[in-house]
């Protein structure tokens, strides 16, 4: 008995229907992978707000300094910070943050799987130092919570402490955000370099980035910021200007907020206190 075989119309029917089923297979589970990556980062924070709570429970309710909350912010060269291995806390104990301890002897919870993702792609590091992008940390503090210092020099000399007990409204303060390494000119002028996120229109080493309200003196949605939320989740490499950012408040819990409200949820009251000095 003589076997028939397929024929080329059949064939290419069978390949029509196999390339269908990928075309929707494929986009699912690419959003079921950045799902579940979504998962981890937001684990991370929630591990990073556990651990500020902790830190702020054993020295009297004060915030931990952003500059030297997880990895202690050095130069030279600090822009390349997050992806230097050779100032990994774990390998360098006197760069650990004070944070460190409550954090664990791990290195898990400090890089977010997408942030990795995009930031393999798009950085911006010193062009004198050829620093092999292997991400360690994509993480900073809200820089009005912990006071500022830096390298010692004169215009960080004035270090507001904040206590918990300042914080009107903690569950719309954020503690721990994503940002992004790389630049946008016309949203902020800084990029991820260290652990401390400013989050307001000026410098924290100006007196006016602690008491104006800001937002009344620009047009709307025309604010530039010195740093600035993530903008890579829920979007593609090409709009990763985009996208939207997670954060862990100052109760402790874990949201997605948009990048445009970095300096509404930086700015925990309107009057601070003086600086201390």
């Amino acid at each position: 008995m003589k076997r028939k075989g397929f024929t080329l119309i059949e064939l290419l029917v069978v390949i029509a229907i196999i390339a269908l089923l990928l075309a929707i297979i494929v986009p699912s589970l690419r959003k079921a992978k950045e799902a579940a990556w979504n998962v981890v980062c937001r684990n991370n924070l929630r591990h990073y707000g556990l651990a500020g709570h902790m830190y702020t429970e054993d020295y009297d309710d004060l915030f931990p300094n952003a500059w030297g909350s997880i990895f202690k912010s050095i130069d030279p060269d600090r822009l390349c910070q997050w992806h230097d291995q050779s100032r990994n806390p774990l390998l360098r104990r006197e760069l650990a943050g004070s944070l460190w301890p409550y954090l664990g002897e791990q290195d898990k919870s400090h890089l977010c799987p997408v942030f990795d993702r995009f930031a393999r792609q798009f950085h911006i590091c010193s062009s004198a130092a050829a620093i092999p992008v292997e991400p360690i940390f994509g993480y900073s503090m809200n820089a009005l919570l912990g006071g500022f210092e830096l390298s010692g020099t004169a215009q960080y000399q004035h270090i507001l402490r904040v206590r918990t007990s300042y914080i009107r409204s903690p569950a719309s303060i954020f503690f721990f955000g994503e940002e992004n390494p790389w630049i946008n000119s016309t949203r902020y002028v800084a990029t991820l370099n260290d652990n401390a996120l400013c989050g307001t229109p000026e410098h924290p080493s100006s007196a006016g980035a602690w008491n104006k309200d800001l937002s009344a003196m620009v047009p709307k949605g025309a604010l530039k910021y010195q740093d600035c939320l993530a903008s890579f989740h829920k979007t593609t490499a090409e709009k990763r200007d985009d996208g939207e950012s997670n954060v862990v408040f100052v109760d402790g819990h874990v949201d997605m907020v948009n990048w445009k409200d970095t300096y509404r949820l930086s700015l925990w009251t309107r009057q601070m206190p003086p600086l201390n000095r």
